[in-house]
């Protein structure tokens, strides 16, 4: 049976945070993220890409000498996370459920690219400019999240990748999606479902960060 995506408000996904978390934590603990726990080097600059290891609590880093112990992602931080952004900016989430249960989520929200880059490349300085330079300064859309439960579903979560993009742009009143990845699937999903209206930029050749990064455009403009 083919899974029912739902799109939700902020405060319709809250009483669903039971079954997001789990499905988060494990989703970037795995393949490609390896985000098993926060990485505890304590030079000036985390050796750990991120800030996050792939190692499990208590293992000891042969890179710092140090041993993680905590885990990447906590509860009670996703759910803080995910309170803040819905109260600060317009806010839209997406949910395919099926007959084993929620099998992928979606999170996006509408914000200028200035704000995206000072939010989510802290790190990067260089993104700042390099956003606005491709984007300009109106708000777009920002796919922040997309995470499978790929034990209940190990393969086709992306089958319907068109779908949620566009319902996630209806939401917000979005006509240009923006996101970062290092999964091939979030790679090849824009190029087969929009054609030239998805632009992929390369990491660290086009663009100044270690994560791809993908522009889709409505209406075929660039």
């Amino acid at each position: 049976m083919k899974e029912l995506g739902n799109f939700y408000k902020p405060n319709e996904i809250k009483s669903l945070y039971d079954e997001v978390v789990p499905v988060y934590q494990a989703a970037f603990a795995g393949e490609p993220w390896l985000e098993v726990s926060k990485c505890v080097d304590y030079s000036s600059v985390q050796r750990c890409a991120g800030g996050f290891s792939s190692l499990p609590i208590g293992a000891n880093c042969e890179m710092c000498g140090n041993c993680p112990i905590k885990t990447a992602y906590e509860q009670g931080e996703l759910v803080s996370k995910f309170d803040m952004i819905a109260k600060t900016r317009p806010t839209a989430w997406y949910m395919e459920k099926g007959e084993v249960g929620a099998t992928l989520f979606a999170l996006a929200w509408l914000e200028t690219p200035y704000r995206i880059a000072e939010e989510r490349y802290p790190d990067v300085p260089a993104m700042s400019s390099w956003m606005m330079e491709k984007l300009g300064t109106e708000p777009i859309m920002w796919l922040d999240e997309v995470f499978a439960d790929r034990v209940k579903k190990p393969r086709g979560n992306l089958q319907n990748f068109s779908g949620m993009c566009i319902g996630l742009a209806r939401e917000l009143q979005a006509n240009k999606l923006v996101y970062r990845t290092i999964a091939s699937q979030m790679i090849v999903a824009p190029t087969r479902d929009f054609g030239d209206q998805a632009i992929v930029y390369e990491r660290n050749i086009e663009v100044p960060d270690r994560r791809d990064f993908v522009v889709i455009n409505w209406g075929g403009q660039k």
